[in-house]
């Protein structure tokens, strides 16, 4: 099975507006892309404080594959939803020969240092408006699920929409 970015992000954008129909939730656009930003800042660095990789000479918490898998689940629809408010929808979807080349990388050397790069590209997407930016930091959040986390294309998919 291959990963439906297409209709995953299409899911996103209308439980967004369903949502938001239904609680009347009214924000400008600036205010709705910083709020997505930060959402999207928040939920990488819970997925990141679960992993727990950082915390060094500490005890590393207990967290269940399904906790790890509905963390990055957040992750990714926070990043569906800055790719929408900001009309970047088209760098979210890949050729399926790109996602298979992206999900055959090597794992991480250093998610530290993963987790600052994604960081920075989201920094820059935002405050320069770099789509090139987005696209990577979108790029090494995909490989995060899929090579680091070893999550599969349909563990992800069903999670999502079924979330």
């Amino acid at each position: 099975m291959t990963l439906d970015l297409a209709n995953l992000l299409q899911t996103a954008i209308q439980r967004r507006n369903q949502y938001n129909y239904e609680h009347q939730v009214a924000v400008g656009p600036e205010e709705g892309l910083r709020v997505d930003y930060v959402a999207l800042s928040v939920s990488l660095a819970r997925l990141s404080d679960l992993m727990g990789w950082f915390k060094l000479g500490q005890k590393k918490p207990d967290v269940s594959s399904e906790d790890l898998l509905k963390a990055y689940i957040e992750v990714i629809d926070h990043t569906f939803q800055v790719a929408a408010r900001q009309t970047w929808s088209h760098l979210i979807v890949m050729k399926p020969e790109d996602l298979d080349k992206l999900a055959h990388k090597a794992p991480a050397k250093s998610l530290s240092q993963q987790y600052l790069a994604i960081s920075h590209f989201l920094d820059q997407s935002f405050f320069d408006r770099q789509q090139a930016a987005f696209r990577h930091a979108w790029h090494l959040i995909l490989k995060l699920g899929l090579v680091d986390l070893k999550l599969t294309e349909t563990q992800i998919q069903d999670a999502y929409l079924n979330k």
